[in-house]
C-alpha cells in the first residue's frame, strides 16, 4: 500500500508538470479564484541562469506564512534574489525558508496535513501516529530531495491578507 502511494505521488507530481502552463494561465487571471485557495504563483531568479521563473505550487496557508511542500528542484532557486507569489489575485513580496532538517519538517507537515487532506497524497509521506507525518516516507521523500518551503509575507501584507 505504501509503494502505491508513493507511486501515485510521483504520476501526480508529473502530471501537473504537464498541466503547469494552464495552471499558470489561469492564476494569472481573472479567473483565479478557480484554483487560488490551493495553489498560488511563486516567482524567482534562476541562481544559474539569472532568468525570471513563474511556477505554480500548492500551499498551506498558516497565519502569516505559507507553507510549501518542496518537491523538484525549483527551490533551489529562491537564495538567489527577490521571491515574491500570487496569492489569491496579488503580488506580494515573501522571504522564504527551506527546511531541509527532519524534525522541522514533520512539524510543519503535521500542520500542513492538519489543514489540508490532499498534501498526504501529492508528497508520498502518509499520517503516522496522531496525525503526524510516517517517519519512514518522510525520511524516504527527503533522501530523495523533498523539503518544506515556508514563505514569510511582509508585515504591510500580513495585517491586510491574515485569514
Amino acid at each position: 500500500m505504501k509503494r502505491m502511494a508513493a507511486t501515485l505521488s510521483r504520476v501526480l507530481q508529473r502530471l501537473s508538470r504537464i498541466g503547469s502552463p494552464v495552471v499558470r494561465w489561469i492564476l494569472s487571471g481573472k479567473s483565479h479564484s478557480l484554483m487560488s485557495r490551493q495553489l498560488l504563483l511563486v516567482s524567482f531568479t534562476g541562481r544559474k541562469t539569472g532568468r525570471s521563473y513563474t511556477t505554480p505550487v500548492s500551499y498551506v496557508r498558516d497565519g502569516n506564512e505559507l507553507l510549501i511542500p518542496g518537491g523538484g528542484k525549483w527551490w533551489k532557486n529562491l537564495a538567489g534574489g527577490p521571491v515574491r507569489v500570487r496569492l489569491q489575485g496579488s503580488w506580494v513580496p515573501v522571504s522564504p525558508e527551506v527546511i531541509t532538517e527532519t524534525q522541522g519538517m514533520s512539524e510543519v507537515l503535521g500542520r500542513m496535513m492538519a489543514r489540508n487532506s490532499a498534501v498526504p497524497v501529492f508528497t508520498g509521506i502518509g499520517r503516522g501516529q496522531e496525525g503526524q507525518p510516517n517517519p519512514e516516507d518522510l525520511e524516504r521523500e527527503r533522501r530523495r530531495g523533498f523539503v518544506v518551503v515556508r514563505l514569510h509575507m511582509q508585515d504591510q501584507v500580513r495585517g491586510a491578507r491574515a485569514a
